[in-house]
Order: structure tokens, then sequence, then C-alpha cells
């Protein structure tokens, strides 16, 4: 073989070895390390079916994000569990808690956050990509609903450029309505406090 030949091959093997080596590096909860720490947080409601409605209320509280559910040593999920209270209308004083699960799904190749609420009975199935260049959660996720329907939404978090504070927009589709109709579902903001 001549050195040439011996020269690609050897190149040949280093590119595959590479490439594959890339294939392996999987993205972890710890690329989200930002979310970590306490937030205040705020919502405004408004209704979906009935855009003219306006905003119906709004809720102010908190959450807290921390690791947890290690293997082997290392956080595997960021767990963020928040409280919030109603202002207007007959949600005025309304106490609730939120929690929510984020980690790493390698079967879906994606985040993956779960939600669960105090005030609904039911349980949000997410998928979460993260664009570190825009600084952006784009989460597209479906919770039941009363009478048997389906929400269907996007929830969309603006992160600040420092990643303290994020705006925050959800939209969504229920099931009695056009598949390609989504509405604004709720305005939200957060700061780091902690």
């Amino acid at each position: 073989m001549t050195a040439y030949r011996l020269t690609l091959s050897i190149l040949a093997i280093l590119s595959s070895i590479l490439l594959h080596g890339q294939d392996q590096i999987r993205p972890t909860v710890q690329d989200l390390d930002f979310m970590i720490g306490k937030w205040e947080i705020n919502f405004e409601w408004y209704d979906t079916h009935d855009t003219t409605r306006g905003m119906y209320f709004t809720e102010e509280g908190f959450q807290i994000c921390e690791y947890d559910l290690e293997l082997n040593g290392k956080p595997m999920f960021i767990i963020c569990r928040g409280e919030l209270v109603g202002r207007g209308g007959n949600f005025e004083g309304r106490k609730r808690e939120i929690q929510a699960a984020i980690r790493y799904g390698r079967f879906e190749n994606s985040f993956e956050r779960i939600g669960i609420y105090s005030n609904w009975p039911a349980t949000g199935l997410e998928l979460l990509k993260y664009d570190s260049t825009n600084r952006q959660f784009v989460i597209r996720g479906q919770l039941n609903v009363q009478r048997n329907m389906l929400e269907r939404y996007v929830d969309v978090y603006q992160f600040s450029e420092d990643y303290t504070s994020f705006e925050r927009t959800n939209i969504a589709n229920f099931s009695d309505m056009p598949l390609t109709e989504y509405n604004l579902t709720m305005k939200g903001t957060g700061r780091k406090v902690e």
C-alpha cells in the first residue's frame, strides 16, 4: 500500500470515528442551568374560544427550580415548583400550586416537560425545544380538558440576554375548534430573584 493510500485510509477511519463520536453527544438537563433558582412569575389569562373577551384574570407568584433525581450522582431532572394567587373575577384570591419536571429524553431526542397543577385534573405532556442562539424555549404540548376535549398548545419563552428574565406567550387549539386555529391563552413574565 502506498503512503498516499495509507494516509487516505487513516483519514477516512478518523473521520468516521469523529463523526460517530459527535452523534453520541446529547444535550443534558445541565444545558438549562440558567433555570435553577427562584423566579417571580406573572400570568395574564385569556379566553381561547372568545378572543373578543380579552384578559379576564391574572395570577402572580413564584416558582423555584432545582436539580433532582440523580443517576450515578448526576441530576437527570430540573423540578420547578410554584405557587400562584389569582387576581380578578371568580379567581380573586385563588391559590394554586404548579409543578414541572424537565429532562432530556433520548428516545424523543428532545427535552421533555411534564406539568401537574393543583387546580386541574390532567397532566401536561410536552416537548421542549431549546434554541440557545435565540435564547428561546418553544414548547409543544397537549392537555386533556372537560367534555373529552384535548387542548393542543405552543408555549414560547423568550429569555433576556443574561437569562434573568423571560416573556412567555401561550397559544392553544381545542378539539372543538378548526385544527389550524390557535388563539392566545396566556401571556406571562418571569424574573429571577435568587
